[in-house]
């Protein structure tokens, strides 16, 4: 085997690699057995001058490659079956680790299934009819399903590998092993998801839809199982908290029973809409290529001693900015796109990180509480002239200069947008911080604070405003015997592939504990 670091091509839809590698190593392409991409970027410094940048694994006749990894262990478990809350990435990647053992878990979700849940979506995106437990946020598969289906993370971690290929398997585009920004899309990562829980049902997984927890039952400061909403009581051992970040009411219940919170720092702002095309031109330039992939872009501006950041984040090229609240009387935007990324838009989250530390007093929720009041706000400014499920809007250029004035150019977003003036929406000291990143954007990058840029209202489900603490060895609840909080909702992840690994983490942990 042949390992070939920074092989550089230059750039083509589809290039043949077994030619190219062929003549890069001076033998023939029938002697090339097997080619294994271990990474793929594109290299794009260069007007014109795109190359492919691949990390290859070379097989010869006679290679074969390696199993990547090796299949987790059968356990044998008789006892009262492990209890997960959440069929997002984490309670389901929790789920798959324990069945890859031959321990079958029950896994509840107060949401619907992928597609029963996508008509409720559109129900609230054209009529404003909102279902507060299958939603954007809610459901089969978490809010992650109505993304980007982003599956890029910063962590490091052995299985993520294993992450990927599991979603391969459940039909999941190969390149998201290799690909530098891997993402599935929204159309295509339902599929995905679906599948998964069908073959989790299949090796005996008792996965339960439209089901929601009332609470859990704690005796003595031990999970020994959880009440239903319909009153039903479940045995259990052990319980795998992965809900969402938007479980806010639940989370306050899981306090009153002695869980124990502390607040957590969040980022907070605006998605910022440009068109398409226009950011294909800034980022690549007039280039005659044909069949390049929507351009992307990332931005930073930071104020080391205010300790501050405003940066973009969760960038959509050829998608919809959306509405995606979980809560009557708020409004929330997130982005998505689809598989090719093919609308004439593309967005991002401009957003301002907010410490917790500098929100007043020592109730545990305070930054939960600090959210929900700007996303009411939002709603409040999206009524002002009548009952409307449309979200909040405004020019780029009259949200720097602090002036409200009409929208002139058509937004992505289904539900409708009203224009409104986001600068006296947001708390003042946010709302410069947003104008000074913004502006130092443009600095970065000419042509960042765009005409037809378009602000929508308001980007506030970043990440959870809340952690439960838990042990770093054992990822058990420091409060609470047989408590495994995990994935986005208590703290501990952010984004598709993060939380997927958190899953698993946290099923190693039970299985470390109980058998």
């Amino acid at each position: 085997m042949k390992q070939l670091q920074s092989f550089r091509i230059p750039y083509q839809k589809d290039p043949n690699l077994n030619l190219l590698v062929a003549g890069h190593l001076g033998v023939d392409a029938k002697d090339i057995s097997n080619i294994r991409i271990l990474k793929r970027s594109l290299d794009a410094r260069k007007r014109n001058h795109f190359y492919w940048v691949y990390s290859l694994e070379v097989y010869l006749q006679g290679e074969s490659p390696k199993n990547l990894e090796e299949p987790f262990p059968l356990l044998k478990w008789t006892g009262p079956p492990p209890l997960i809350i959440g069929a997002g990435p984490a309670g389901l990647f929790a789920a798959w680790t324990l069945l890859e053992h031959g321990i079958r878990p029950i896994l509840l979700e107060r949401g619907m299934r992928t597609y029963d849940r996508m008509r409720k979506i559109s129900l609230y995106w054209r009529q404003g009819l909102l279902d507060e437990n299958s939603n954007v946020c809610n459901g089969e598969g978490g809010a992650g399903t109505f993304s980007d289906g982003k599956l890029i993370t910063r962590i490091k971690s052995p299985y993520i590998s294993q992450v990927m290929r599991a979603f391969v398997n459940y039909g999941a585009p190969p390149e998201i092993t290799y690909a530098y920004n891997p993402h599935v899309g929204s159309n295509l990562i339902r599929e995905v998801i679906r599948k998964m829980s069908d073959d989790l049902m299949a090796k005996g997984g008792d996965l339960r839809f439209s089901t929601r927890v009332e609470r859990l039952h704690i005796k003595n400061k031990k999970v020994e199982g959880l009440y239903l909403a319909n009153g039903e009581c479940i045995e259990g051992t052990g319980l795998i908290l992965a809900c969402g970040h938007s479980a806010g009411r639940f989370f306050e219940t899981l306090k009153n029973d002695g869980v124990q919170f502390e607040p957590k720092s969040f980022a907070l702002g605006l998605r910022i809409e440009h068109p398409q095309g226009y950011i294909n031109e800034w980022q690549y330039g007039k280039t005659p290529l044909e069949n390049l992939d929507p351009a992307q872009y990332k931005l930073t501006h930071h104020w080391a001693r205010e300790e501050v950041g405003v940066y973009t984040f969760c960038m959509c090229p050829g998608g919809y900015v959306i509405s995606s609240t979980t809560d009557p009387g708020t409004v929330v935007v997130n982005g998505m796109s689809n598989y090719h990324r093919n609308s004439p838009w593309a967005n991002a989250a401009v957003v301002c990180s907010i410490d917790h530390e500098k929100i007043p007093g020592e109730n545990p929720f305070k930054v939960m509480h600090f959210q929900r009041g700007i996303e009411k706000k939002m709603y409040e400014a999206s009524q002002v002239e009548g009952p409307s499920h449309a979200i909040p809007a405004q020019h780029l250029e009259d949200f720097l200069e602090g002036r409200k004035a009409s929208i002139t150019v058509k937004s992505s977003c289904p539900s409708g947008v009203i224009a409104s003036d986001l600068s006296k929406l947001l708390p003042p000291e946010i709302y410069n911080y947003l104008c000074q990143g913004l502006l130092g954007f443009d600095k970065k990058r000419k042509g960042f604070n765009h005409p037809k840029a378009l602000l929508h209202a308001v980007e506030s489900r970043t990440s959870s405003p809340v952690r439960i603490p838990r042990h770093s060895e054992t990822m058990e609840s420091v409060s609470t015997e047989g408590l495994f909080p995990c994935g986005e909702g208590p703290g501990y992840a952010g984004g598709i592939t993060s939380a997927a690994v958190d899953g698993i983490n946290a099923a190693l942990a039970w299985i470390q504990k109980f058998t």
